[in-house]
């Protein structure tokens, strides 16, 4: 069993990751004392990344309170660094095996655990992917923020019956089409959702003035 000592995570609850560079004051960041290293192959990373994932009650005994915190010596009972030799990423689980938490790393400390475990055996993990994540998982906090934000606007323009105005904004900077209000509406909050991009950036912004102008 290989373990890395005396390291910084900042693990959230998001299925985002947040990089290391995008760190807040608020955060609550972990001291680890001591933390279990699995290496695997960049397509199991790949796949912790891209998927929901659900390990095996095997490997939840493996690495069950080897993460230790500085902070009143506690450990985090299911926790573990990651590396395909190409990044290092930190997951908590569930007691039921599944990803609850995950964390970047500060890039120091990432390139140093990747010279120190250049030796190590890559280790085979038994996992479940039990659903894809949406196309935007590596947005940044500021995308994040922007899209719940649309969210919230388009969700109560419709219901305030003044969505006439939100999608007239929209059609400004996307493709129009001629289907029904109600669809219009699932259309454009799903492709907020799992589609966020500079265009939504855009929209983001127009609505944002819009009533800032009120």
């Amino acid at each position: 069993m290989t373990c890395i000592y005396d390291v910084l995570l900042n693990f959230t609850d998001d299925d985002n990751l947040i990089d290391f560079f995008e760190w807040q004051e608020k955060d609550t960041l972990e001291h680890i004392k001591k933390i279990y290293l699995v290496k695997v192959n960049s397509e199991v990373m790949d796949d912790f990344l891209k998927y929901k994932i659900k390990v095996t009650k095997e490997f939840l005994e493996k690495i069950e309170d080897k993460t230790c915190l500085y902070k009143n010596k506690k450990n985090l009972k299911y926790a573990a660094l990651f590396t395909d030799m190409n990044k290092v990423i930190a997951f908590e689980f569930s007691n039921k095996g599944e990803v609850i938490a995950k964390s970047s790393l500060l890039l120091d400390e990432e390139d140093d655990i990747m010279m120190e475990c250049a030796c190590v055996d890559v280790e085979e993990i038994q996992y479940e992917k039990i659903c894809k994540y949406p196309n935007n998982i590596f947005l940044t906090r500021e995308e994040l923020f922007r899209r719940k934000y649309l969210l919230k606007e388009v969700e109560n323009a419709y219901k305030d019956k003044l969505f006439d105005k939100i999608l007239y904004y929209y059609e400004e900077i996307f493709d129009k089409d001629e289907k029904s209000i109600n669809d219009k509406y699932k259309i454009i909050i799903n492709d907020i959702k799992n589609n966020y991009n500079e265009k939504h950036d855009s929209l983001y912004e127009i609505v944002r003035m819009s009533y800032s102008r009120k």
